[in-house]
């Protein structure tokens, strides 16, 4: 049959034939297209190597996208490099854009093989490049999401990873995540983030719920990847799960199970040294606190940008040895090489603490402003904005009352009060206590885990000192509060933090105008065994304090002089009068002796009592200047000793920069405090009833 007789047969034949030629010419060109596309992917997985952190890696992800913007790796290398160098959450923000795109794009093109679950190698190590890409991505991507606080997609992330079902997880970790998501945000509700519940301890039950499906799911894929996998490489996916089951019950105040998942973790080597000093920290353990502290900051490796918790907590427990001073040196040395970066806010609230307790009123309160105006990432951390806030009010109460105290300190003349000027300072002062005291009980009041955190006073969540823990309850409810701590005494499983708990009894008790219980209590601090742990100075001060406030006589004066001799930068600030003997040396002039007047102006009680302590002084001419040799000694112990330069056009405020010097106050001047920042972020509402709330 010859073609004109086919056509006239077939009319449509031209037609068909032309459609099938097209059909393959399009199917050539796909084929085509997806060899090259296919060739350049491959070329593209060749030259991927880098760190993440380096300039070229950001490059070479950029040109990655420009070869081909349907596939994954370039949108991947530009987020990792913007993750590592974030700083806030602008950084933050940017790298999630590129990252969620290498999601969406990986989950498109390989979502079957992400699916993928094996035993056999050949068929698992085929697919296993696009199981730890995926890992990596969700990482950085819910990490990201994590530290902007948009907690919601965070969590989604993590169920992205949950509903492929790896057989086992590379880079990331859905269900541990999980529950630190619902542990971190604990003190929220449904209502700020849609997968929280809608109490504290609702939400530490679905922290522990995810953990034992942790487990579960490890249980499940250990056949399938026994053989795959080294025996102890599978026992550390266990142990991460159980560092968070220790990280919970720990924060229960279980102490048992703590105790348990710890010495487990211990023993395989894979504990968390931050973590295991937050442990003994609130076990009052505070050498071992120290000591694990320490480790953390030997062992720290992580490139990314996190809160450094140990060197806050260090400062702290610097301070209950009685020495601030060492913390105002970590601190400051620890701010000046981060910058603003994450941790800023909180190492400027350690700061701050150890200024406070230095006697460095002003300079504290500069370094709290700087905490409150400065918008803290808690990354990495259960650390929150509410601890934040809390800790920022509870230094600026503090302070305001230091402030009142410095001035009252500074002029004990018998003519004080007729003085218009001074009683405009005094409501000035008291206004001012009044208004802090209302802010620090209002987020109090509105803080769902005061029982657990707060008034436990030594807790892994709770990031104040325990002077400052007394300062909240301090005025609201002493039965209350007296109820509570003698129930603690009967049930709290911490034997070294029981003395707290009667030191809180005592104050309590002498709030109440019923001195023999409080000295009773006090008492039993002081008998306590633990008493010569230098880590107790801080208490045993303030423990003298109260037995000193409680007495009266030859009994007042030696508690006085004890709490003296433990902390004396906090005797300036106290209700007691310190006596000393004073001895000047040598013939003075005018102006030494103007400057000797304005120390005896201060608050301070110059006796002839054999029994106090002598304060020598003696004056010197520097040139122009007036150098001042002093010491304190009691016996042959030398308690405090220096010298202070008065240059000749600042010996006004001279004698009370002097009177200081004698606490060990190292104050360079005197003069008004800064202006209190308002609390960061959150706009406090103050309660109607504060005293029932709290």
């Amino acid at each position: 049959m010859n073609i004109e007789i086919l056509r006239n047969k077939y009319p449509n034949i031209r037609k068909r034939s032309f459609g099938y030629s097209l059909w393959l010419i399009c199917f050539l060109s796909l084929a085509i297209h997806a060899s090259a596309q296919n060739s350049i992917r491959q070329q593209m997985d060749k030259d991927r190597e880098g760190s993440f952190e380096d300039i070229k890696t950001y490059e070479k992800g950029r040109s990655f996208i420009r070869k081909d913007s349907t596939y994954y790796l370039g949108y991947m290398l530009e987020g990792a490099y913007l993750f590592f160098r974030a700083n806030d959450e602008l950084g933050f923000n940017k790298a999630s854009e590129p990252l969620q795109k290498a999601l969406d794009k990986i989950e498109h093109d390989y979502d079957l093989l992400l699916r993928i679950r094996t035993n056999n190698y050949e068929t698992y190590a085929a697919n296993y490049r696009y199981q730890f890409d995926y890992g990596l991505i969700t990482y950085f991507l819910s990490r990201c999401y994590q530290n902007v606080e948009d907690q919601d997609n965070a969590m989604e992330v993590l169920r992205h990873i949950r509903d492929r079902n790896f057989q086992l997880e590379i880079n990331s970790d859905s269900y541990n995540t999980m529950a630190w998501l619902f542990h971190r945000n604990r003190v929220y509700t449904s209502e700020k983030y849609s997968f929280l519940k809608n109490t504290v301890m609702a939400n530490v039950t679905a922290a522990n719920r995810c953990l034992d499906s942790a487990l579960m799911k490890l249980r499940n894929d250990f056949p399938l990847n026994n053989g795959l996998y080294d025996p102890k490489f599978l026992n550390r996916q266990y142990l991460s799960t159980v560092h968070y089951k220790a990280m919970i019950h720990d924060y229960l105040l279980d102490i048992d199970s703590a105790n348990y998942y710890y010495d487990m973790l211990i023993q395989n080597g894979a504990y968390s040294s931050n973590n295991y000093a937050e442990f003994k920290l609130a076990m009052g353990e505070f050498e071992d606190a120290e000591l694990f502290f320490r480790e953390a900051a030997d062992r720290e490796g992580s490139p990314e940008k996190t809160t450094k918790e140990y060197y806050y907590m260090r400062g702290t427990l610097a301070t209950y040895r009685g020495h601030p001073e060492q913390a105002d040196s970590l601190l400051n040395d620890v701010l000046q090489k981060q910058g603003s970066t994450p941790g800023f806010g909180w190492h400027c609230i350690g700061l701050s603490r150890a200024q406070h307790y230095e006697g460095l009123t002003a300079e504290s309160q500069e370094r709290i402003n700087k905490a409150a105006r400065f918008q803290e990432l808690h990354i990495g951390t259960t650390w929150g904005q509410e601890q934040y806030n809390l800790a920022v009010a509870s230094l600026n109460y503090l302070n305001q009352v230091q402030f009142k105290r410095e001035f009252m300190f500074e002029h004990n003349e018998w003519y004080f009060w007729l003085n218009p000027v001074n009683w405009y300072r005094w409501i000035k002062y008291t206004l001012s206590i009044r208004h802090h005291k209302t802010v620090l009980a209002s987020l109090v009041a509105e803080n769902p885990e005061r029982e657990q955190v707060l008034y436990s006073i030594f807790s892994p969540e709770n990031l104040i000192a325990f002077d400052e823990v007394w300062s909240i309850i301090d005025g609201f409810g002493n039965e209350y509060f007296i109820n509570i701590y003698k129930k603690r005494l009967e049930t709290d499983k911490r034997p070294r933090v029981k003395k707290y708990f009667r030191y809180f009894l005592g104050k309590l008790y002498l709030a109440e105008g019923k001195e023999k219980e409080a000295i009773e209590y006090f008492n039993q601090v002081v008998n306590d065994p633990d008493r010569d742990d230098p880590y107790q100075t801080l208490l045993m001060a303030r423990v003298h304090e109260g037995l000193a406030e409680a007495s009266s006589g030859d009994s007042k004066r030696e508690y006085t002089q004890q709490f003296y001799k433990l902390y004396p930068k906090l005797v300036a600030f106290s209700k007691l009068k310190m006596s000393f003997r004073l001895n000047v040396e040598g013939q003075l002039s005018s102006e030494e002796k103007n400057i000797l007047d304005e120390l005896k102006n201060s608050n301070i009680n110059f006796t002839d009592d054999a029994n106090s302590p002598v304060a020598s002084l003696s004056f010197a001419p520097q040139g122009e200047a007036i150098a001042i040799n002093y010491k304190v000694q009691l016996g042959d112990q030398v308690l405090q000793s220096g010298l202070l330069r008065i240059e000749k056009n600042e010996q006004k405020d001279a004698g009370k920069l002097l009177a200081y010097r004698l606490f060990g106050i190292q104050k360079v001047k005197i003069g008004e405090q800064p202006a209190v920042v308002p609390e960061p972020k959150k706009e406090v509402k103050e309660s109607k009833d504060k005293e029932k709330a709290v």
